[in-house]
């Protein structure tokens, strides 16, 4: 149950009237700017114009990102409030790789970094989802492209071409591939030029519907939790910070690894509290089970 505070300081009346904007230069305003004013008093949201967020890292490969995804996100966030002059700024970066408790799985973790330089607050959050279409593949025919762009689900979802897998200095790169002519096209030029062509996800935000889901189930998860306030001291935020495990087993009764619980936690007074599963599941499937299912 959401909770306010009676001081604006430290309750969600701290954004009334107030103007949030989106360090982004890919759209990303279009699903994060719904996910705040749906719960959070603010006059609006805009997208910071006129931002090269790719200085801090491409995910095709022509700059490298220094810094590890959080870092970077809040330098993200301070770009924008540099570049915007605004106070209150919201930026998100993203990785793919293999799911940590799963690695045959894919996973997209994305981190959303809010900034409030009124009093210097930075607020984090994290999400991590299964839901990705992404990958890389080295063809040598037109048949080979194609078909890999079918399985990256083109034409929606966009592709970038490429010599090589990495980005080397002046190679050529084809971002934000969406229709097949350009696709076949471009294929066609750097197989004539090296005999192979790198094909790959666009995962820049607005090129990857898939993503762009992801970072909008991230932004209201990040807004519920900011709108929520401790229920010891009203200050907002009092957001998840770990998932408890040991959902039992619907046949022996023993502890599985599956989340049983959510633990908030306050950052001001430290108060804690678990919450139950939002979806009200109490006992897991024995395949899930180490006793069961060894």
């Amino acid at each position: 149950m959401t909770g306010r505070s009676d001081d604006p300081a430290t309750g969600i009346d701290r954004f009334k009237g107030r103007v949030l904007g989106v360090a982004s230069m890919h759209g990303k305003e279009h699903v994060i700017g719904p996910a705040m004013m749906a719960h959070l008093p603010l006059a609006g949201v805009i997208a910071i114009p006129d931002l090269d967020t790719d200085r801090f890292g491409a995910f095709s490969g022509e700059v490298e990102r220094g810094t590890d995804p959080r870092t970077a996100c809040m330098h993200k966030a301070r770009h924008g409030a540099e570049a915007s002059g605004l106070d209150l700024v919201i930026a998100s970066e993203g990785s793919f790789g293999p799911y940590p408790p799963a690695p045959f799985m894919s996973c997209d973790e994305e981190w959303l970094v809010l900034l409030d330089l009124r009093d210097g607050t930075e607020l984090v959050h994290r999400h991590v989802s299964l839901n990705t279409v992404f990958g890389g593949e080295e063809c040598h025919n037109e048949h080979e492209v194609t078909a890999f762009a079918a399985r990256m689900k083109f034409p929606e979802h966009h592709l970038v071409l490429k010599p090589t897998a990495a980005w080397r200095h002046g190679d050529r790169v084809l971002k934000g591939v969406g229709d097949l002519d350009t696709l076949l096209e471009g294929a066609r030029m750097l197989l004539s030029e090296h005999g192979a062509v790198w094909v790959e996800s666009d995962l820049r935000a607005m090129a990857n519907p898939t993503r762009m889901q992801v970072i909008g189930e991230a932004a209201k998860a990040f807004a519920a939790d900011l709108a929520r306030c401790c229920p010891a001291c009203g200050l907002f935020h009092f957001a998840i910070t770990q998932a408890l495990w040991g959902l039992p087993c619907s046949q022996c009764g023993f502890p599985t690894r599956s989340t049983r619980a959510h633990l908030r936690e306050c950052r001001g007074c430290g108060h804690r509290q678990e919450d139950a599963r939002e979806d009200g599941k109490m006992m897991e499937d024995p395949q899930y089970c180490d006793l069961c299912n060894p």
